[in-house]
């Protein structure tokens, strides 16, 4: 079929992930023993407690009368089903026999057919807690045939016990990520955002868990992993520090994501200065230079690439002073779409500051870089760390420089001070230190630079020391190796000092240690570090010392808390103490560390965590599904359980508890996995709207204590706040109008109170008053909260009594007292010597044919009116002027309406869809006393913006080796459009990699039409003198390929067919990358064209 089209350029990549439904196998195919309790409360010898409940999972009614529910165990009581019992698909039916019917250890309960034959069976159970617990599966008939598809929790008689998420079809999962910026500068937070399409659960151990969502970020010499999870809305997000000292270093950075089977990824760049050098667009160009900040007598290097080459035509550049003097010139001429040059900064009479490079080609670009002052340090000899924390397998880079002397070289040293891994304590070290000696060339400016990897192993951590080193003098550098150096940041004081925690128990050990930045020793004497623990108020603590306590003192001996380190040859020093209940108290003490004149402090505190009560939850506020974890620390009196009890927002209760061990104990719950809404009849028959969001309550209790917490379970926990007020009150609306009914709702944190005897509950007294003195009540109420605390009243609102203005609801109960603001809005007038007028307005001005006209209006007083009469006629410009006659009120249809209490009406008139309908027309309204009229416009609708001739679609900077390109016929807004060309370009990095990384495209059919390799049909540059294109055929099309060749800077090409009037047969294309490890990205584009 031949198309006629016209062309530009665009791109679509489309991506597909698919992650199968969860299977149906888990669910049984016929009826189950869904639910078993052996051993209720109370004794089952009395009366028949124990029940077994059974569920029908299957899609059909079943018929189980005759079948049989048996105990297999001791007495094997059996209890027959009536004949002629159905069981509907979905639903549960419950069954209690004889007393005993069941034993409560090694039970196991058979379900067996009218045949004898056993259908299902529990697993082997046991229940001596004579409590609500039952044994129970999992999900409704959720059946593995494995101990696992059972759990042992509070029972749920004839309701379910959970559903099983399924998936009815196989979805598609997708996953997407950004990066906030494409560049950054050392120091800055690089944000990470992105979105999932849905969540999605994996089935572990019977249960169904969430699949995390996987951020792999690596760049120059650097990898990190991050385990995220979607947030209610299917948002996640990370943020990485770009500190040198965390291991970031320049370069670019690739971001990927995958979550199920789905993956996506980003990258950006990190450096001292943002510079970006973009894969330029048709008709552009860009330059930039290898450093931001040059010293005199360095080269700097100018780098350009161009999207279109100029035959015979060069880049023509100036380089300015900061002064505005044009000092060098030039032209640089492209190869491959690149130019590349040198310009030497000179060391005599060097003006410094920012120098300008402006360039032409194309258009006119410029770009700038600073000439900085060689400053030397006071100091013979300069040495420097790239950074001062290393892992292993690291490279170091050591860089320096002999200040205003010059020799050929100098001794170096590196030495392992310190092995963390080997010692017998945390700094000892054995006799496997690394150690390296060498030798540093100086180049003509004194400087210097030395690198050396650090070995991989354990025996490796710990700290190194740098040594350079000849007759003119010596320098000295420390650094370190630990396992992780983003979580060990090094802050280089004069001295420094650290404890291992902040808080510590009676019992505990804590070690002080530090580092000294310059150590001070002679062959004679090596100073130590003086570490001291005082009182919060700098009071030194006393010990009593006492046989065999060594420095600490003789029998009976009273001295200082003090101890003393001696520091290694990098610095680091370290001691460790234990935190005994006859020295320390529960308080707040002060570390000081002091070495020669210089010291430094910090604090840490002493509790006793078995001497009071804490309880504590692992947050504030929950989303739907997510486990609450309460721990607590109870006093000493021995008590071996806690009983819990959770009230929910509906004021319902749930029941629970836990063992404590050694004082302490931890409980879990899992919040509703959704949002459940009812409508209940309260006392006073008003209908009262109860949902599982809100506040919830937990009550810890025993003997010997009662403590409650609160939490709050919401739809969205990362930006909501729990807010524990003795008494709340509030409206459902901030405004009402004169007439409406006020709604006040509230919650209060009801009283505790006993069970026996006459319990009267506190209500809660409600008072609507003004808001402008004199405050009289205008309505009052008395309500009782429920078992949540919640409280809800309504009030009528009436248009002679609320007047326009601010009013106030003030809640009180038990002696605490809140108020609330609303608003009333009343537009009639009262009290006044106003005349009675007609309101009357239309919702819009303009309308279309076809729209619906909304006219309201009332009286500006309260009176009474029998009805109002409205027409609605198009003005034509023809009509009757009467002048001093009556020629009637109305020129069209009249409708006449009755009005509201309040004295409003209102009235639709629908347009006629026609374009005769367009003009201007007149609305009527008549009361009793006053005739109103209003005016709008019939307008014909905004034209619609024609559809261009092209539809450009595009993707960018793709990391992935390989992608598929679907070019296929397609309608926009109702307009076919066809691919016309598919077009893409590769940027490899570093530069210099271009020959190793290559493009391959290939259609359909695998035709190789693009590649390296001698059977692909374009392998080379396509440019040659006159000719831009090859002519090849392609799956029986001959087509028009143009390829820059392998070893451009920016590789391009771009397939279409030979016949201008023709597009791309609908097919798949598939384009790789062709590389080892390189950094690359990909472009791609298609353009498509409207089909005429």
């Amino acid at each position: 079929m031949i198309r006629n089209i016209s062309i530009l350029l665009s791109v679509l990549v489309l991506g597909v992930f698919l992650i199968p439904a969860y299977a149906q196998s888990s669910i049984a195919d016929h009826v189950v023993i869904n639910e078993v309790d052996i051993n209720p409360p109370g004794d089952d010898s009395a009366s028949p407690k124990e029940w077994v409940e059974l569920y029908n999972p299957t899609q059909n009614d079943m018929d189980i009368g005759g079948w049989k529910i048996a105990s297999t165990t001791v007495l094997k009581q059996t209890l027959t089903i009536p004949a002629g019992t159905i069981i509907e698909s979905g639903d549960f039916i419950t069954y209690s026999y004889k007393t005993v019917w069941f034993t409560d250890t090694n039970e196991v309960v058979e379900l067996r057919d009218n045949n004898g034959v056993v259908v299902d069976s529990t697993a082997l159970m046991t229940d001596i807690q004579n409590d609500f617990t039952s044994w129970q599966r999992i999900y409704d008939g959720y059946d593995l045939d494995s101990a696992d598809d059972w759990k042992f929790e509070t029972s749920t008689a004839g309701s379910t016990n959970g559903k099983i998420p399924v998936s009815d079809e196989v979805e598609d999962v997708s996953v997407t990520i950004s990066s906030s910026k494409s560049s950054y500068i050392f120091g800055e937070t690089a944000v990470l955002t992105g979105r999932v399409s849905e969540e999605v659960f994996v089935q572990q151990l019977g249960d169904f868990k969430p699949e995390p969502i996987t951020v792999t970020i690596t760049g120059p010499q650097f990898v990190s992993e991050i385990l995220l999870y979607p947030d209610l809305n299917l948002n996640f997000g990370t943020s990485l520090s770009l500190h040198p000292v965390l291991g970031i270093n320049e370069g670019v950075y690739d971001v990927s994501v995958t979550y199920a089977d789905a993956s996506s990824s980003t990258s950006f760049s990190v450096g001292e200065e943002i510079i970006e050098l973009e894969t330029p667009e048709a008709g552009t160009f860009a330059i930039v230079t290898d450093k931001s900040q040059y010293l005199p007598g360095e080269t700097l290097i100018l780098s350009g690439i161009t999207s279109e080459e100029i035959p015979f035509e060069g880049l023509k550049y100036e380089l300015k002073d900061p002064t505005g003097i044009i000092i060098e010139s030039g032209t640089l001429y492209p190869t491959d779409g690149k130019f590349a040059g040198e310009i030497f900064l000179t060391t005599v009479n060097p003006i410094f500051g920012t120098y300008v490079i402006t360039a032409e080609y194309l258009g006119q670009i410029s770009t700038s870089f600073t000439l900085v002052e060689d400053v030397k340090e006071d100091v013979t000899i300069s040495l420097w760390t790239d950074k001062d924390l290393y892992a292993p397998g690291d490279i170091v880079t050591i860089t320096g420089r002999l200040n205003n002397l010059w020799i050929s070289s100098m001794d170096l040293e590196i030495l392992q001070t310190k092995n963390t891994a080997l010692g017998v304590n945390e700094f000892a070290g054995g006799d496997f230190a690394f150690k390296t000696l060498d030798v540093v060339r100086l180049e003509g400016d004194s400087s210097f630079k030395y690198t050396f990897q650090i070995p991989k192993g354990e025996e490796r951590l710990g700290d190194y020391r740098v040594k350079v080193s000849k007759e003119v003098g010596t320098a000295i550098k420390s650094f370190s190796v630990v396992e992780d150096p983003a979580e060990d940041i090094v802050i280089r004081e004069p001295i420094s000092i650290k404890t291992d925690k902040s808080t510590y128990s009676f019992g505990d050990s804590i070690t002080i240690s530090g580092f000294v930045n310059e150590l001070s020793q002679s062959t004679t004497s090596v100073p130590v570090v003086e570490v001291s623990i005082k009182d919060k108020d700098g009071n030194p603590l006393t010990i009593i010392g006492g046989t065999g306590q060594g420095r600490l003192g003789s029998t009976g001996s009273t001295v200082s808390y003090d101890f003393t380190a001696v520091p290694d040859l990098s610095g680091r020093y370290s001691i460790t103490t234990e935190l005994s209940h006859s020295v320390f108290d529960e308080d707040q003490y002060l570390v000081t560390a002091k070495y020669l004149d210089i010291s430094n402090s910090i604090t840490f505190s002493v509790i006793d965590e078995l001497a009071s009560t804490s309880l504590s939850l692992n947050k504030e506020v929950y989303g739907l599904g997510e486990t609450v974890y309460l721990t607590g620390i109870l006093p000493p009196l021995g008590e071996p359980s806690v009983s819990i009890s959770i009230t929910k927002p509906d004021g319902s209760v749930i029941n629970s508890g836990a063992s404590t061990e050694n004082q302490q104990f931890s409980w879990e719950w899992i919040t509703p996995i959704a949002e459940k809404q009812q409508t209940v009849k309260g006392s006073d028959d008003r209908s009262v709207t109860i949902s599982n969001l809100g506040i919830y309550k937990i009550q810890v209790s025993n003997d010997s204590l009662s403590r409650d917490l609160f939490f709050k379970v919401s739809l969205d926990p990362a930006n909501d706040t729990l807010e524990i007020l003795p008494i709340n009150v509030f409206t459902d609306k901030p405004i009402y109008k004169a007439g409406e009914t006020l709604k006040v709702l509230g919650s209060v944190i009801t009283r505790e109170q006993g069970d026996e005897g006459l319990v009267v509950p506190e209500r809660v007294h409600l008072t609507v008053i003004s808001a402008l003195k004199p405050t009289i009540p205008i309505h009052q109420a008395s309500v009782y909260p429920d078992q949540g605390g919640n409280f809800q009243s309504l009030f009528e609102l009436p248009i002679t009594i609320f007047s326009e203005g601010q009013y106030k609801v003030k809640a009180v109960y038990l002696k605490k007292q809140i108020d609330y603001s609303f608003g009333v809005a009343n537009e009639f007038t009262f009290g006044t010597d106003e005349p009675i007028t007609l309101l009357v307005s239309s919702d819009k001005s303009q309308y279309n044919p076809g729209d619906i006209v909304l006219v309201t209006g009332k009286p500006n007083k309260l009176i009474y009116l029998e009805e109002f009469n409205v027409s609605v006629f198009k003005k034509t410009g023809q009509e009757i002027t009467c002048g001093s006659f009556i020629c009637g009120t109305h020129e069209g249809p009249v409708t006449t309406i009755r009005p509201s209490p309040s004295g409003s009406f209102s009235y639709q008139f629908a347009v006629p869809d026609s374009f005769d309908s367009l003009g201007k027309y007149e609305v009527t309204v008549e009361s009793d006393f006053e005739i109103k009229k209003i005016f709008f416009d019939v307008v014909a609708p905004s034209p619609k913006e024609p559809l261009t001739q092209t539809i450009i679609e595009k993707v960018n900077s793709i990391p992935e080796r390989e992608v598929s390109v679907n070019a296929m016929e397609k309608e926009v807004d109702g307009v076919s459009v066809g691919p016309r060309v598919l077009m893409g370009s590769l940027v490899a990095s570093p530069r210099g990699e271009e020959p190793n990384v290559n493009l391959r495209v290939t259609s359909e059919s695998g035709v190789c039409v693009i590649g390296p390799e001698e059977n692909c049909l374009v392998k080379d540059s396509t440019r040659k003198p006159g000719e831009i294109y090859d002519i090849v055929q392609v799956d029986g099309t001959s087509m028009k390929v143009r390829y820059s060749g392998p070893d451009a800077r920016v590789e391009k090409f771009s397939i279409l067919p030979e016949s201008s009037t023709e597009m791309l047969p609908d097919s798949t294309w598939n384009i790789e990358v062709v590389k080892d490890s390189q950094a690359s990205r990909l472009y791609y584009k298609i353009n498509y064209s409207v089909l005429e």
